[in-house]
């Protein structure tokens, strides 16, 4: 587990914070992994299963997307499809919101 983190009781936990080491149950399974963002539900879901705490990598720890890695690596998932070939228009938009999500942009809804 690194340096950074902080343990943080459910109570203070919101959505969007990262896992800094994976949450086991009471029996030792595995509940998130290292790595894992948090939402609603999985929050609530903590709960459910007995967790009154959980290690959160502290926001001055976490480094911005890599904007140049990710398209690279968009570039390979989607080989197959011509960036701007609108006759495959379903996966153009698929890899328009894949490309928003993992630079963190917003989304108009």
């Amino acid at each position: 587990m690194s340096d950074s983190y902080e343990l943080l009781p459910l109570a203070h936990l919101y959505p969007g914070m990262v896992l800094a080491d994976a949450l086991l149950d009471a029996h030792g399974n595995v509940l998130l992994a290292e790595g894992a963002v948090l939402s609603e539900a999985t929050i609530l879901s903590l709960s459910r299963h007995g967790v009154g705490a959980a290690p959160i990598v502290r926001a001055e720890a976490l480094t911005p997307p890599d904007p140049g890695a990710i398209q690279k690596r968009l570039d390979h998932v989607f080989r197959h499809n011509e960036r701007e070939d609108h006759a495959d228009w379903a996966t153009g938009l698929l890899r328009r919101y894949v490309e928003d999500y993992r630079l963190q942009r917003e989304v108009a809804q």
